[in-house]
């Protein structure tokens, strides 16, 4: 009798897989739900369970179905999935320092959004960023952390430009917005896959911005010089 309940148990998880059975929502939809999910985490009223055996015993045996994929900072103060509020296998996750995206990282996106079908890329930044100060104060460090720096030294270039008179603080707010949209700007140029996608409409790119002190996402929407990148063949 307690095998026979244990194995109804455990068919009760995995026979209806619900979220995976749905209908692919659309780059908006989805942008919608993050949105509505970071809303929730600045109430602290979470949707999702942090671990959730149902969805894991789900996505093990029917595969992943995330809704959007999330290029972001491996700072430990933004957990991607805690700031949007979702739920486990719910988005699929690219973490550098500086939000950059290497080719490991462009591979990873193109995966996302090709294999996994994700409508959304998001390219998410954070309120005093490290690696940003750090390309703002022309630190130089040991090891690979120089190349890291030179990566984002273009958004710093053109936020300087910008901004000739601004104080350190307002430099680097605006060089973290400017590293924003310079990594949406890298995956576009750098992929054909994604590029293609974006042509068509089946997937959008936004960058987005999270203050470290109240925990709110400002969205910033998408590259200002979208249509003129997607130019490239």
């Amino acid at each position: 009798m307690r095998k026979f309940a244990a194995l109804l148990l455990l068919t009760s998880f995995v026979v209806c897989p619900i979220s995976l059975a749905d209908s692919q929502p659309t780059p908006d939809e989805v942008l919608t739900r993050l949105k509505q999910g970071n809303e929730r985490y600045l109430t602290g009223i979470s949707k999702h369970r942090r671990i959730d055996i149902e969805r894991r015993v789900e996505t093990a045996k029917f595969g992943q179905k995330p809704l959007s994929t999330i290029v972001g900072c491996s700072d430990s103060r933004v957990p991607t999935e805690v700031v949007f509020d979702q739920g486990f296998a719910d988005v699929f996750v690219v973490r550098l320092a500086g939000n950059v995206c290497d080719t490991a990282g462009l591979a990873t996106v193109e995966y996302g959004v090709a294999y996994l079908g994700t409508p959304l890329i998001v390219v998410l930044g954070h309120s005093k960023c490290g690696a940003v100060d750090g390309a703002v104060s022309g630190a130089q460090f040991d090891g690979q952390l120089n190349n890291l720096m030179r990566m984002i030294a273009p958004a710093v270039a053109e936020a300087r430009m910008d901004h000739p008179k601004a104080s350190h603080e307002e430099l680097l707010d605006a060089a973290i917005q400017k590293n924003v949209f310079l990594t949406m700007q890298n995956i576009m140029v750098g992929s054909p896959p994604v590029r293609k996608k974006l042509k068509s409409g089946e997937v959008q790119i936004v960058g987005a911005v999270r203050d470290l002190e109240s925990g709110k996402v400002t969205w910033l929407g998408r590259h200002p010089k979208e249509s003129e990148i997607l130019k490239y063949p």
